[in-house]
């Protein structure tokens, strides 16, 4: 999973699996105080070999964020998800 911050609100996230080559996930960044953050996905977009389709409807998630340095942080989610992100430096996420 690679995830896009673009300043000043965009997130983007792109998922690959087994199951589905390419996931795409836009949305809206909303800061909510000094250590949670809000964000709302549009319905996501699917490619499976040439098949290209959207699902579902918006999503919402809330993340307790703590940066451990400039490279990394730790995300909480609101329901107990735990994630570790990682700054990636150099490439792209256009696939």
């Amino acid at each position: 999973m690679v995830q896009a911050v673009e300043a000043p609100d965009s997130i983007v996230d792109i998922i690959s699996t087994d199951t589905c080559s390419f996931m795409h996930c836009a949305g809206k960044l909303k800061v909510l105080d000094h250590q949670w953050i809000q964000v709302i996905f549009e319905p996501p977009e699917l490619r499976v070999g040439a098949i290209d389709f959207r699902y579902g409807g918006e999503s919402e998630v809330k993340l307790q964020i703590t940066y451990i340095d400039e490279n990394t942080r730790l995300g909480k989610g609101s329901r107990g998800s735990l994630f570790v992100f990682r700054m990636r430096h150099g490439g792209s996420t256009n696939t």
